[in-house]
Parts: C-alpha cells; sequence; structure tokens
C-alpha cells in the first residue's frame, strides 16, 4: 500500500487539531478583560465607580425553564433541529427574557437592582440536549456588580448631594462607562459568553476531522 492514504490521514489529523486551535482561539477572544475598578461595601459606598459583592435577595421570581430554580432574572431561547448532515444545525424558533427588581445585600446594607437595566454576564445552561437554552441570576445566588453609583432620595431620584441625610440610598446608574454590569460569578474564565456560530463550527469540525482521521489511521494499521 503506498503513502497517499497516510498522507490523508496525516492531513485529517493536522486539520482538525487546526480547526480545534480556532476555535480555542476564537472563545478565547471574545472574553471581556475585567475592568480594574475598586471594591467597596455597601455601607461604605460614595460617589463613584465601584465594584459590589453580595446576594440576591428576590422581591418576585420566575421558574427556570432548565431546572425549576427561582429567579430574578431569565432570558431564554428554543430552537428546533434541523437538517440530517453530520453537523446537527439549530434553528431559534422562540426568544424572550423576564426581570425583577432585586435587593443586593452584602451584609453591610442593601441596594435595589433592576436587571432589566443591567448588563447580564453568567454562564448559559442548557436542557432538552440544547434545545432550551438559558441565561438566568438566580435568588440567593452571590453576585458581582460593577456600577457608577448616585446618591437617590427615597423616590428613587438623584438626590442633590451625597451630604443630604435623606439622600443617603446609593443606586448603580449607566453612565459614559456604559450600564451596571451585573455578573453571577467572579472569575473572568466562568463568564466568557456562549460560543458563537464560527467558534461551534470550527469545534464541531475540527473534532470530526480528528475522529475520522484516528479511525483510519487504526484500521491501515491494522491492515497492515
Amino acid at each position: 500500500m503506498g503513502g497517499g492514504p497516510w498522507v490523508f490521514v496525516a492531513a485529517a489529523l493536522f486539520g482538525g487539531v487546526a480547526m480545534l486551535v480556532a476555535s480555542r482561539w476564537r472563545a478565547r477572544r471574545g472574553r471581556r478583560v475585567p475592568e480594574a475598578v475598586r471594591d467597596s461595601a455597601i455601607a461604605d459606598l460614595e460617589p463613584g465607580r465601584f465594584r459590589v459583592m453580595g446576594r440576591v435577595v428576590p422581591i418576585e421570581t420566575c421558574r427556570s425553564a432548565v431546572d425549576g430554580a427561582d429567579c430574578v432574572y431569565a432570558e431564554r431561547a428554543e430552537y428546533r433541529s434541523v437538517g440530517t448532515g453530520l453537523v446537527p444545525l439549530l434553528r431559534e424558533v422562540e426568544h424572550g427574557a423576564v426581570a425583577f427588581p432585586f435587593y443586593l445585600d452584602d451584609g453591610t446594607g442593601r441596594l435595589l437592582v433592576d436587571p432589566a437595566r443591567a448588563l447580564i454576564e453568567c454562564a448559559t445552561a442548557t436542557a432538552d440536549g440544547g434545545l432550551t437554552a438559558e441565561r438566568r441570576v438566580r435568588a440567593g445566588e452571590e453576585v458581582s456588580l460593577v456600577a457608577t453609583f448616585a446618591a437617590v432620595d427615597a423616590d428613587g431620584e438623584p438626590g442633590p448631594g451625597p451630604y443630604r441625610a435623606a439622600a443617603r440610598q446609593w443606586a448603580p446608574v449607566a453612565d459614559d462607562a456604559g450600564p451596571p454590569r451585573l455578573s453571577h460569578r467572579t472569575e473572568d474564565a466562568m463568564v466568557a459568553p456562549p460560543p458563537d456560530d464560527l467558534t461551534a463550527f470550527f469545534g464541531g469540525i475540527g473534532a470530526m476531522m480528528l475522529l475520522m482521521g484516528s479511525l483510519l489511521a487504526f484500521v491501515m494499521g491494522f491492515l497492515l
């Protein structure tokens, strides 16, 4: 037997490795760079941009479509499998989000947070073989909130300044840096966004090429 089939095996293995490397590179490139911002307890807040960490104390919740957990925020997508090729394709058939204001409690105080006005950074949970995908913030979960904080009156309107006693309540507000950013993980590697279509395609094709190359090498080695 000539060297032609072995060349194909080597090409399949090399191509598979290249595809997997490209998939990992795209996934890493999509990760956010952590913002350099000071941590603060709620009781020690002052006007400015800080990171506050605490637990979600719900006011109202909805049920998770993945595991039934009580959530203050849930963004859901439903998919349908289409096509009969080697690489399955998913078509989004439904997409929606539900958000309820909640209290962020760090043991020194509480903040009222509206997830509908925040940028949510969280992992994606799946069910039904990947046909249901959900990004959620659960009741009782520890979260990190990075935002610019301003003094507000009891009715939630900005107060005249931090030294007015009636305005010693704090609220996360949007500014030039963007909306408040809420994450339910404090490690950057765990809040990476889900892979995009091209990243998933590279990963799937790479794995398939490696499998085909390995099987062909095994068969050829057995025959020889």
